[in-house]
């Protein structure tokens, strides 16, 4: 594994690990939060994105110590690629200040 290959590798990992974090952090607002209301349902969904990305997380990371670079970072670059709309929102919403509707 190259250091070109390595770094990318670390660096989409840790995107997916702060994305991790703050679902968590939207999961446990949602459950004990002011204004809380959580369903099975709610809690089930909620867990099971959860499983999802500790799977792509611990995943990659075998893959990785196996010799697999490129299955690691495509696995790893799969959540992010789901979240590319929503960054491009966030973006344009930056971009536009501090008056932009964007409703």
């Amino acid at each position: 594994m190259t250091k070109t290959t390595l770094t990318l590798f670390w660096g989409l990992w840790l995107l997916n690990v702060l994305a991790a974090l703050y679902g968590w952090r939207e999961f446990l607002q949602g459950v004990f939060g002011q204004y809380a209301a959580p369903t099975s349902r709610y809690i089930l969904l909620w867990t099971m994105l959860m499983a999802i990305m500790l799977v792509v997380l611990a995943g990659s990371i075998y893959l990785k110590n196996h010799g697999w670079a490129t299955a690691a970072i495509s696995l790893v670059s799969g959540p992010l690629v789901v979240a590319l709309p929503y960054l491009f929102w966030l973006a344009v919403m930056l971009v536009a200040g501090r008056n932009a509707r964007w409703n």
